[in-house]
């Protein structure tokens, strides 16, 4: 088990160390990157047009297509983006898909939220998709795309077949559906909105962060079945505006040894110092203490140095979400000598990979764009 943890506030950066290289643009409103076997990549993108959602595959180079099309996405609660495919895991020719909450969620009066009177777009919100490839990602040539079809068949119950029209297909099943929504005495409902997976590596079960309801669950994945481990309690609002206490608001989590790594945002007012990582006992649901004094935090990875240290990077939304106008966001690296900016500014970074064999990490930008930088 690796048990080293920061549990420190750290106040103090040193200078930034490198820019990163724009790879790719064209992705707006991506919410998470991860890396394909032949080392490209796989961007999800909800879209503000119903059932519009995609998967991108995204090569080396930086050239995008289209892999899968016409997935549930809706306008977000907030009118102001959109929320659909998110999380993803592959293993092999087997690729789990989160979906968030789509336009299921309204606001009613304050603060509280309700069902969207029009209905949503699609069955399947606040889900997890199971396609299972004929062949891997890096070598199919084609697009898969779902119609409203389709996802209801996979509300029901069933399974679909997609072909690609170049040979490929893809077996789509329902893995797991959350609540919709679950009452809340403070708002009425909260909507289900799984934004951050990890898969371990014998591939029987999938962790889930849940950003809206503040809870991480484990699925199953020969069954389906799936549990809470735990529900993250609310956190004190150092800010002089706002509630007492804040939504904590998980983000991504990470495998780490035995324990499980899990990022937070903390909700409004997105007081500076406030967000935070946390290290989890998987069997227990216990956490401790790993990294604080973090401004909207919304991804963690770390690598092992040939030395046997570890070092972890954490993404940060904005330096001071609170400011108005906010600061662009940062790249920030923890070891055994401190805290150091690696890259800034970073505009709406909300997601990382990290090729080991090149020693390269990748940071995906909400505006649509894929960063690199080369690591020592």
């Amino acid at each position: 088990m690796l048990t080293k943890h920061f549990a420190a506030l750290f106040l103090a950066a040193s200078p930034i160390w490198c820019q990163p290289q724009v790879i790719a643009t064209g992705l707006p409103g991506a919410q998470k990157l991860i890396l394909t076997p032949s080392g490209n990549f796989l961007v999800s993108e909800p879209s503000t047009t119903p059932n519009a959602g995609r998967v991108s595959f995204v090569t080396r180079g930086g050239v995008r297509r289209t892999l899968l099309d016409g997935l549930p996405t809706g306008i977000e609660v907030t009118m102001a983006g959109a929320s659909g495919p998110s999380a993803m895991a592959l293993r092999e020719r087997t690729l789990y898909l989160a979906f968030g909450p789509g336009d299921s969620e309204r606001r009613g009066p304050p603060p509280t939220s309700m069902h969207n009177p029009q209905g949503a777009s699609s069955p399947i919100f606040s889900s997890i998709l199971e396609f299972r490839f004929s062949v891997e990602p890096d070598s199919l040539a084609g697009a898969f795309r779902m119609t409203p079809a389709h996802q209801q068949t996979l509300g029901d119950g069933g399974e679909v077949e997609l072909t690609d029209g170049s040979g490929g297909t893809a077996r789509v099943s329902l893995l797991a559906r959350f609540p919709v929504s679950e009452p809340s005495p403070n708002v009425v409902y909260r909507f289900s909105n799984p934004w951050g997976m990890a898969l371990t590596k014998d591939g029987r079960s999938l962790y889930v962060t849940d950003a809206s309801t503040n809870a991480l669950a484990r699925i199953d994945t020969a069954t389906g079945r799936w549990r809470r481990i735990t529900r993250f309690p609310p956190v004190s609002n150092p800010a002089p505006v706002g509630p007492p206490v804040i939504d904590i608001v998980p983000t991504s989590v990470r495998l780490y040894g035995d324990e499980l790594l899990i990022s937070f945002l903390t909700g409004f007012p997105f007081a500076p110092g406030n967000a935070r990582i946390l290290s989890l006992n998987p069997e227990t649901g216990t956490t401790n203490p790993f990294i604080f004094g973090l401004t909207s935090a919304t991804d963690v990875l770390w690598r092992m140095l040939p030395d046997g240290a570890s070092q972890f990077f954490v993404l940060e939304f904005s330096a001071n979400q609170s400011a108005s106008p906010a600061p662009p966001g940062r790249l920030l690296r923890f070891d055994a000598s401190g805290m150091q900016v690696l890259a800034a500014p970073l505009i709406t970074p909300v997601s990382m990979a990290y090729d080991e064999a090149a020693k390269e990490l990748f940071i995906l930008e909400l505006r649509g764009q894929i960063l690199r930088l080369r690591l020592e």
